[in-house]
């Protein structure tokens, strides 16, 4: 019985380590590390930081001067439509899932440079420390 428990609780780590985890990487977006993101924020004009966590995430911490627009708000769409395609946008979410989601999204409205942190604010926040 215990090793079907233990069983049971590996697949669902597993199921929720890949649902909640980095998606995909979107074709044209540049998929970054920490230091990557860092760098590029650092180096580029008129960056457009992007969080998008809930209000509570956001409230939580959150990366130099991002702005919330909620993947999960009823407005998410027409929000980052709101921002300029011709600037860079940079998006993160908690770890990786929603931001790759957002950066589809972004592709499909038309934005020319998009980067998405790879690993999210989770990772950012062991970057930080070092």
């Amino acid at each position: 019985m215990k090793l079907l428990n233990l069983f049971a609780a590996s697949l669902l780590s597993l199921t929720l380590f890949i649902a909640c985890g980095s998606s995909t990487p979107v074709e044209g977006v540049g998929l970054l590390s920490c230091k990557d993101f860092d760098e590029k924020v650092k180096t580029t004009e008129s960056v457009q930081l992007v969080d998008v966590r809930t209000a509570d995430e956001f409230a939580g911490g959150t990366i130099g001067t991002a702005v919330n627009i909620d993947f999960f708000g009823e407005n998410f769409k027409e929000e980052m439509a709101k921002l300029d395609v011709e600037r860079p946008v940079f998006v993160f979410c908690a770890k990786g899932g929603r931001s790759g989601k957002a950066s589809a999204i972004c592709k499909e409205l038309g934005f020319k440079t998009i980067y998405d942190l790879d690993g999210g604010y989770t990772a950012w926040s062991q970057y930080e420390k070092k």
